[in-house]
């Protein structure tokens, strides 16, 4: 009778060995090799623009990327995820600041590397272009302005504006006028210039009227040239308005500074 027990014990656990084993090796398959998922279901990580969000989109981008070398779609989004966590990291550079450069320095560059490699094979792709262009731009300023302007860096970036502006002037609203503006106003002599700067971003108003990163740096140059009227104006419509989905995710610092300078235009329209 003992012999009988033994032996049903050693079917079942035989039985057992044989069924626990694949499903023990599933997962650990499953959990060292993540899922992958479509270009479009990690697409939609990104509609939603916050770091985590972009964090696992480029996980997503990179498992994908692994079957598509060479597609420019992966190489430029994996791009603007980076871009994207530099825009909220430092408010889309609004203020320069010395902490700001080891982030633009490491993720400017990954940017800018897979910029340049959808730009190889794609160098009339207008997203491609915006994302040479932006991400240049960030790893560029990891520099300093001035070096950045020795190292060459302002021409190269004037032409990625212009190209952009050749293929679709309008894209992510006029963001080769409105970066052609940033250009000049933060640069220093010789470079720099309010006219210019001004010239630009006007331009970017008469493109798409829309956007509240235009109306902010109108605002500061006719703050700075005392023409409060036309500030308070520009100001109150970045204060009043909603922002695009493409500046949703920095925007925030912008309103709050559009409101410090009406209330300082009050004041000087109050002591006159």
């Amino acid at each position: 009778m003992k012999k009988k027990i033994l032996f049903v014990f050693i079917i079942i656990f035989m039985l057992f060995s044989i069924f626990k084993g694949p499903i023990n090796g599933k997962n650990q398959t499953s959990e060292s090799e993540p899922a992958k998922t479509s270009l479009a279901e990690v697409d939609e990580l990104m509609k939603h623009k916050t770091i985590e969000n972009c964090e696992k989109a480029i996980k997503g981008y990179e498992l994908l990327l692994k079957d598509e070398p060479n597609n420019d779609d992966i190489l430029y989004k994996i791009a603007n995820a980076y871009i994207t966590i530099i825009d909220i990291k430092t408010s889309a550079l609004r203020v320069e600041k010395d902490e700001f450069k080891p982030i633009l320095r490491e993720l400017g560059k990954i940017a800018n590397d897979y910029a340049k490699k959808a730009y190889e094979l794609q160098p009339k792709k207008k997203d491609v272009v915006a994302a040479c262009l932006v991400s240049y731009g960030y790893y560029s300023a990891s520099f300093g302005i001035v070096k950045a302007i020795l190292k060459g860096a302002a021409g190269h970036y004037k032409d990625l504006c212009y190209q952009l502006i050749e293929i679709d002037k309008k894209h992510l609203g006029a963001l080769g006028y409105r970066l052609l503006g940033k250009l000049y106003h933060v640069a220093p002599w010789p470079v720099g210039s309010s006219k210019k700067a001004l010239k630009f971003f006007l331009k970017a108003a008469e493109t798409d009227n829309s956007v509240l990163y235009t109306h902010y740096y109108l605002g500061l140059l006719y703050f700075k040239k005392k023409q409060y009227d036309l500030a308070e104006k520009e100001f109150k419509f970045v204060w009043e308005n909603e922002p695009n989905v493409y500046e949703k995710h920095y925007i925030g610092d912008y309103k709050k500074d559009a409101r410090y300078y009406l209330r300082q235009i009050a004041r000087k329209k109050q002591s006159k």
